[in-house]
């Protein structure tokens, strides 16, 4: 067998071990970041109800409203309000975001908030399915 055949193979061998090795501390890593980001998310959104997010547009503009300061987020994407619930979107970055896709999802009902964080990007999170 030729060396360099044997290199070769060494090399792309290590590469591949190194791509999983980046892709595993990528996920450790975005759970982390994502599980802090979901309490920050719970936290603001602690006393909240499905009525502050229905007039979500005009909400953004009242000093102090809790439409704004979701809308002051800097990874923000939408709010699928209904008179139910309200359906909150959230796309933490970090440079994980290369390797692993994450969202922050919250759903505020009248029961209270809860965050959920499906392992996908959030353009593919479908509000309907909370």
């Amino acid at each position: 067998m030729p060396r360099g055949f044997v290199v070769g193979a060494v090399v792309a061998v290590l590469l591949v071990l190194v791509v999983i090795g980046v892709k595993l501390y990528a996920d450790s890593t975005a759970d982390s970041a994502i599980g802090d980001r979901s309490d920050e998310v719970a936290a603001m959104l602690e006393d909240s109800t499905p009525r502050d997010f229905l007039a979500f547009n005009s909400g953004r503009s009242v000093p102090d409203s809790v439409a704004r300061e979701v809308a002051e987020q800097e990874d923000f994407v939408s709010v699928n309000a209904q008179a139910d619930k309200a359906v909150i979107r959230f796309q933490p970055k970090g440079w994980w975001a290369g390797f692993t896709e994450r969202c922050v999802v919250a759903v505020v009902s009248d029961d209270g908030v809860t965050v959920v964080d499906p392992k996908t990007a959030c353009v593919r999170v479908d509000p309907d399915a909370f």
